[in-house]
């Protein structure tokens, strides 16, 4: 198989949700019931693994097991349901933008232990989850101009334009004779050292632990770069990235990247006008996610029973 096919299917690996099996030395013992319905140990655990939520408490993880249960509900009640030619329009979506054929998809679904039909049921939920939000949520939630230019003033950082980056990079190729399966687990690893950096580990000290690139004895360093001397998806990436972030993998033909900017070569700022509109799409979607908590804090969870078992 060629690096462009395993690249091709890792990008899509990268996207999926997908699940493991749980340990077989669980206990399926129930942690917590709503409206008398058990969620079991077994289910919390899962829930976590297919959402890769290393490093995530199991309280954190099981207050968002019930609230997913909480808004099952809910959209049952409301009789919601997302139209089946939106889900497909969807999935067109994602095939086309990581330029699978329908078959090449279904061979990415199958590495991560999921039938297209598994997969089409899980975009439907989410899309239903949207639509319960919309009809709570989304209406009346404003910014105004003035909000907007506060935020522009304040992180002007953010709004450099940049001539150049500093960038730091830990590579694991792609080796002759890798399978798909083997090109997914490398991909699963570049993600653990991710989570590893945004734990606080150094980033220097994880390049020169793990990355087979150049710059690994430098910890990584890989030096300044201008836009167009960088390959495309590397550039996008490190061009993306805040001062001290830490990229998703960067799937290529040869191998996975994480990138990490250490700097940036700025040469003015983009003026309020031509982001305006970005800011205030963040704003809003602040607004939302803080009205979404005490909507499920004060009000959802009041309207269900539920109890948290020791």
């Amino acid at each position: 198989m060629s690096f462009g096919r395993i690249a091709a299917i890792c990008v899509v690996a990268s996207l999926l949700i997908a699940p493991a099996p749980a340990s077989a030395e669980m206990v399926n013992r129930i942690v917590a019931t709503v409206d008398g319905d058990p969620i079991t140990a077994h289910e919390v655990e899962r829930y976590g693994e297919e959402r890769r939520s290393r490093g995530i408490s199991e309280r954190d993880l099981l207050e968002a097991v019930i609230t997913d249960k909480i808004l099952e509900k809910e959209i049952a009640s409301r009789k919601i349901a997302a139209k089946s030619e939106d889900v497909d329009r969807y999935v067109g979506e994602i095939m086309a933008r990581n330029k699978l054929t329908e078959e090449q998809f279904k061979a990415a679904l199958k590495q991560q232990g999921l039938t297209l039909e598994e997969y089409r049921a899980r975009i439907k939920t989410e899309m239903e989850k949207t639509q319960l939000l919309g009809q709570e949520i989304r209406t009346n939630v404003t910014v105004s101009d003035a909000e907007v230019e506060r935020y522009y003033d304040s992180h002007k950082d953010e709004f450099a334009t940049r001539s150049g980056v500093v960038v730091r990079d830990i590579f694991f190729p792609f080796q002759q004779g890798m399978t798909q399966q083997d090109a997914i687990r490398l991909v699963e690893h570049a993600k653990d050292v991710k989570q590893m950096a945004d734990n606080g580990q150094s980033f220097a000290e994880l390049a020169r632990r793990f990355s087979q690139g150049p710059g690994a004895d430098k910890g990584g360093l890989l030096g300044s770069f201008k836009k167009g001397e960088m390959s495309p998806p590397l550039e996008q990436a490190a061009f993306a990235l805040q001062p001290g972030e830490v990229s998703q993998p960067v799937v290529t033909p040869t191998g996975v990247h994480l990138l990490k900017l250490d700097g940036i070569q700025a040469d003015g700022h983009v003026e309020l006008a031509q982001v305006k509109d970005q800011i205030r799409v963040m704003l809003v979607n602040q607004a939302i996610d803080q009205r979404f908590r005490e909507w499920i804090s004060r009000n959802l969870r009041d309207r269900h029973h539920i109890e948290v078992l020791n």
